[in-house]
């Protein structure tokens, strides 16, 4: 947990550090699965009453550079501070992206999932961002998933529904199949599949979804 300090008040930034490589798919967050980040946030910026900048995540993975020239040893440099760059979703604001990496005047960040163009506006081809009312819809998602979670894990609701995403399913690592018993030829058992929509359309759901529920 890091803040940044504005203008306009304190804004928070959460770095998960991760062994392996990672990002926000916004798809999985609105099926539920990845909402760990978002959740952080969510609790941390209504208890203290500050704003989200962003979360990310950071690759400990161990950097192998492969070229096929000789470079010098500032490229291999180069190189690996561009791998070490952080995944996730940043607040697209130029001042929340300049807060980020105050090193940063245009182009792609070496160091969040930004960019801002030649005339100062927020590259949204290279940004994996949102803007803060779209924030606030995630947070509103986050905090309405969390208390459906509640109420089917209060029900006693056990269902077998594992997600399928393109054909990936966590059954395939699985060391509790026996136990589980899920096959989808027989028992009714079908999976939770995950479509691959466009942000707009995640949001627009997660905005239908949460309103009137008094968020």
């Amino acid at each position: 947990m890091i803040l940044l300090c504005g203008e306009e008040g304190k804004y928070l930034r959460i770095i998960d550090y991760k062994s392996s490589s990672k990002n926000i798919d916004l798809n999985e967050v609105y099926a539920g699965l990845q909402i760990q980040l978002l959740t952080y946030s969510d609790a941390i910026c209504k208890e203290e009453d500050i704003m989200p900048a962003g979360i990310f995540y950071f690759s400990l993975l161990e950097q192998m550079i492969k070229a096929d020239k000789k470079i010098s040893d500032e490229e291999i440099e180069e190189l690996i501070r561009k791998n070490f760059r952080m995944k996730g979703l940043i607040l697209a604001d130029i001042k929340i992206i300049k807060m980020n990496d105050n090193t940063l005047t245009s182009g792609s960040s070496k160091l969040v999932p930004a960019a801002i163009t030649a005339s100062g506006t927020v590259n949204e081809k290279w940004t994996n961002g949102v803007d803060k009312e779209e924030f606030k819809i995630l947070q509103d998602y986050i905090d309405f998933i969390i208390k459906q979670i509640a109420k089917e894990i209060l029900s006693g609701k056990i269902d077998l529904r594992p997600y399928n995403k393109n054909g990936k399913t966590p059954c395939e690592y699985c060391e509790y199949k026996t136990i589980c018993g899920f096959n989808i030829k027989q028992n009714n058992n079908t999976y939770h599949y995950i479509d691959k929509k466009t942000k707009d359309d995640i949001i627009m759901k997660m905005r239908n979804e949460t309103r009137g529920t008094g968020l």
